[in-house]
């Protein structure tokens, strides 16, 4: 019998201290920040949001002035498409939104 493909209910965000927050059925990747291959198994698109190209100028001059790695400020612009957030995390170089 194959495999049930289960797909990632909504739930109420509720970010962290730093402003992340992961959706609990989001996969845990070792070698990845973002599971690719869960999502097209799943038949699911990745869309990545950026901070650089979605937070207001006052808000990323104020991000790289202080270093502090703390995004609870941005609010992410919502997908066109009605999805919701699976991961709002701190990558590399800023934050980035999964939807």
């Amino acid at each position: 019998m194959p495999e049930e493909t289960v797909l990632i209910q909504p739930l109420p965000v509720h970010r962290d201290g730093t402003g992340c927050w992961t959706h609990p059925a989001w996969p845990s990747a070792d070698d990845e920040l973002i599971p690719y291959a869960w999502f097209t198994e799943r038949g699911l698109e990745v869309r990545e949001r950026n901070f650089k190209g979605d937070a207001p100028e006052e808000l990323q001059a104020a991000w790289f002035a202080s270093g502090i790695a703390n995004c609870s400020a941005w609010e992410p612009t919502p997908p066109a498409c009605g999805d919701g957030c699976g991961s709002c995390k701190i990558g590399e170089e800023s934050p980035q939104v999964t939807p």
